[in-house]
């Protein structure tokens, strides 16, 4: 077994058995991520950015499969958005399945969630078999990180693991789209 192939399985274990938080490289900085279902890894990584609940976080995943247990009925004629190629990482709002626990979507009636092209995103999602939370790497009111070494420095404690790689080479966060009413919410 190859040692990347090794290091992804252990992140899914602490995602999906351990409901652990694990920090890795995303298309522009550095995430912090755990299961969307795990309640107690969901409140760790808000305690740890010192982030109001009611902003919510999004989820990133390497298929539309496993976005669809979050998305209400009424948004899975959108899913075909998802695969909308674009030259930058785009989020789409969707509205979010009522289960969907309120640390996860925040104060909203939306769920947000992209499908990532980043190979550390990808392969983190195909071991977890799963969605994965993702929210920038840092304190709240802080820049967010986008090295392995400063995610360590800073925030070593309070995560399970961090996997180390390059982010994916864009300059800002991605754009942020309604996808039932195509209203830009952030502009890439």
């Amino acid at each position: 077994m190859a040692h990347s192939d090794l290091k992804f399985r252990k992140a899914a274990e602490w995602i999906n058995i351990y409901d652990g938080v694990i920090s890795y490289p995303t298309e522009a900085v550095y995430g912090f991520g755990c299961h969307p279902e795990s309640e107690a890894a969901l409140a760790h990584i808000l305690e740890i950015k010192q982030r109001p609940w009611q902003k919510g976080m999004l989820l990133v995943a390497s298929t539309t499969e496993q976005i669809i247990p979050y998305i209400a009925t009424s948004g899975l004629g959108q899913l075909q958005r998802l695969l909308e190629p674009r030259d930058y990482p785009v989020t789409w709002l969707f509205p979010v399945d009522s289960y969907v626990s309120p640390l996860l979507r925040g104060a909203h009636k939306k769920v947000a969630v992209r499908l990532s092209t980043h190979p550390t995103v990808q392969a983190l999602c195909e071991h977890a078999n799963s969605a994965i939370v993702s929210t920038s790497a840092n304190r709240a009111g802080q820049l967010p990180l986008t090295q392995a070494h400063q995610v360590r420095a800073q925030f070593r404690l309070d995560l399970d693991q961090v996997i180390s790689g390059n982010v994916g080479g864009f300059a800002k966060p991605s754009a942020i789209i309604d996808a039932e009413t195509n209203q830009i919410i952030r502009a890439y």
